[in-house]
C-alpha cells in the first residue's frame, strides 16, 4: 500500500487534500481531550496533592520533576516506535484506538486519595501520575501531534486543522476551568468528590478520542518513499534521525523555546494559591482560570490574522510582549481581583497566540528536516519537541513546589493561615516567574528565520515530489 488511510477506508488519498469539515472537527475533539487532562494536571493537581491529600509541597515538586523526565523518556520511546513499526492501518491512529480506554480510566486513578500513610499517599501519587500523564498521555497524545502531518501535506489544510485543533484546546481548557471547583462541591467536597469528578471526566476522554480513531484519516507518505516508487517505508535509523535533529538550528530553538513555553504553562497551578492566600477568596480562581482560558482561545484566533501578515515567529514576539504588559497590569493593585482578571486575560491573549503558532512551527520544521537531511520521521521529530515541553512542565511544577516548600507552606486542607514568606513565594510565582519566562522565549525566537525560508523548502520538496515515479 502506498498511503495509509483509515482502517475501515482503504482508499488512497491525495497528499495535498483538504480534510473535511467532519473529518476536521473529529481531529478538534482530540484536542478537548488532551486539554481536559493537561489543564486538570496543570490547574488543580498540584493543589489536590497539597490540599486534599496532604503531601508536603517539596515532595511534590520532586514528584513533578522525577515524573516530567520518565514523561519525556517515554515521548521519545513512543516516537521511535512510531517509525518502527508497520504503517499497514495507519502509522498513528492505531494508537488512539489502543490507548482511549486506558486513558480514561487513569485520569480518575490520578485523581483518587485512598487512606494510606503518608509515604503510602506518595508513593500512589507518583504512580498513578506517572500511569496517566507520563505513559498514557505519551502513547496517545504523541500519535495525535503527529496525526494532522499524516492527513495532509497542503498548508491550508493543516492550518485549517490546527485551527481546528487549538479551538478543541481552548473548549476542553475552558470546560474543565469552569466546572472542576463547582463539581467537587457539588459532590460534596473531600477526595472522593475530586475521584468523581474525573472519572466523569475520564469518560469524555475516551469518548472524544474514539471518535478522533473513527473519523480522521491519513495520506501522507515521506517523498523519499515516493521516490522508490512506493515501496520503501521512508524511515531512517534513530541514531540517524536523531543525529540530524541535534544539528538542526530551528529544531533545537524549538525545543529550547518549548521548555521555556511550557514553564508559563503550569503557573496557572499557582491561581488557587494566590486566590486563597493572596486574595483571600479560593472561589473566584474558578474565574479566574476561566476567564483566562477564554482570553487564550481569543488569543488563538487573534494570532492569524497577525501570522498571516507578519508570519508565526514575529506574531510570537508580540505575544510575549503581550503577556509581559498583563503581568504588569496584575503589580497595579496586586490584591485587586479585577485587576488579576483583567491582567491574567491580557497576558492570556499573549499565552494563545504563541499556542496557537507553536504545532504549526513544528509542523514546518519536520518539512526543513526533511529538506535538510531527506528524512521523514515526523513521530521522532515531534516526540522530541514533546520532551521539551514535558522538561518545561517539570521545572515549572518543581519551581512551584520548591519555592513554595522554601516558604513554608503548610500542606493541609485545615491551614488558615501562611508565613508571609510563603505568600511572598506564591506572589513571586503568579507575578514575576511569567514575565521571566516570556523574556526567554523573546530571546530564542531572535534567532528563528524559519519563516522567510519556508516557501523555498516547500517549493523543493515539491519538485522532489514531482521527479517521483509515477506508483
Amino acid at each position: 500500500m502506498s498511503r495509509t488511510t483509515h482502517p475501515s477506508d482503504q482508499r488512497p488519498l491525495s497528499e495535498l487534500r483538504t480534510p473535511g469539515f467532519g473529518e476536521r472537527l473529529a481531529y478538534g475533539c482530540g484536542d478537548v481531550a488532551s486539554n481536559l487532562v493537561f489543564v486538570a494536571v496543570a490547574s488543580f493537581l498540584t493543589f489536590f496533592y497539597t490540599d486534599v491529600v496532604g503531601i508536603d509541597a517539596g515532595t511534590v515538586g520532586t514528584i513533578f520533576l522525577v515524573s516530567r523526565l520518565i514523561a519525556a523518556a517515554s515521548d521519545l520511546g513512543i516516537g521511535i516506535a512510531m517509525e518502527k513499526r508497520s504503517r499497514r492501518g495507519g502509522k498513528a491512529l492505531p494508537w488512539l484506538k489502543w490507548f482511549a480506554v486506558p486513558f480514561g480510566l487513569s485520569v480518575a486513578l490520578m485523581f483518587s486519595a485512598p487512606e494510606l500513610s503518608d509515604g503510602g499517599k506518595v508513593v500512589y501519587a507518583f504512580l498513578t501520575f506517572n500511569l496517566c500523564a507520563s505513559v498514557i498521555y505519551s502513547a496517545i497524545n504523541i500519535p495525535y501531534g503527529v496525526l494532522a502531518t499524516l492527513m495532509t501535506k497542503d498548508q491550508f489544510g493543516r492550518a485549517l486543522l490546527n485551527t481546528f485543533r487549538m479551538v478543541g484546546c481552548y473548549a476542553g481548557s475552558i470546560a474543565i476551568a469552569a466546572v472542576t471547583l463547582p463539581l467537587v462541591d457539588a459532590f460534596g467536597g473531600g477526595g472522593i468528590a475530586w475521584t468523581y469528578t474525573f472519572l466523569i471526566v475520564g469518560v469524555l476522554v475516551t469518548a472524544l478520542f474514539l471518535i478522533t480513531f473513527r473519523f480522521c484519516r491519513e495520506a501522507v507518505v515521506p517523498a523519499e518513499t515516493a521516490a522508490a516508487g512506493g515501496s520503501g517505508s521512508g524511515s531512517a535509523s534513530v541514531a540517524r534521525t536523531l543525529g540530524a535533529l541535534v544539528r538542526d538550528r530551528y529544531w533545537m530553538l524549538l525545543l529550547a523555546f518549548s521548555v521555556a513555553l511550557n514553564v508559563l504553562l503550569t503557573l496557572p497551578a499557582v491561581s488557587l494559591y494566590y486566590a486563597k492566600w493572596v486574595l483571600g477568596d479560593e472561589a473566584s480562581a474558578t474565574s479566574i482560570l476561566t476567564l483566562r482560558m477564554i482570553a487564550e482561545l481569543c488569543g488563538v484566533l487573534l494570532a492569524v490574522p497577525v501570522v498571516r501578515r507578519w508570519g508565526k515567529r514575529n506574531a510570537c514576539l508580540l505575544a510575549c510582549l503581550v503577556i509581559v504588559a498583563g503581568q504588569s497590569a496584575i503589580m497595579l493593585g496586586p490584591s485587586s481581583l479585577t485587576l488579576v482578571i483583567v491582567g491574567q486575560c491580557i497576558a492570556g491573549v499573549g499565552a494563545g497566540a504563541i499556542l496557537g503558532s507553536i504545532f504549526a512551527m513544528i509542523g514546518d520544521v519536520i518539512e526543513h528536516v526533511e529538506w535538510r537531511a531527506h528524512i521523514r520521521a515526523e513521530g521522532i521529530v515531534y516526540s522530541g519537541i514533546s520532551v521539551g515541553q514535558k522538561l518545561g512542565a517539570g521545572v515549572g511544577s518543581m519551581i512551584i513546589g520548591a519555592l513554595l516548600a522554601a516558604g513554608g507552606y503548610v500542606s493541609s486542607s485545615g491551614a488558615s493561615t501562611q508565613p508571609d514568606t510563603a505568600v511572598a513565594a506564591i506572589e513571586f510565582l503568579f507575578l514575576w516567574l511569567p514575565i521571566i519566562s516570556a523574556a526567554i522565549m523573546a530571546a530564542l525566537l531572535l534567532g528563528y528565520t524559519l519563516d522567510r525560508r519556508y516557501p523555498r523548502i516547500v517549493a523543493d520538496l515539491a519538485a522532489r515530489r514531482e521527479a517521483a515515479p509515477a506508483v
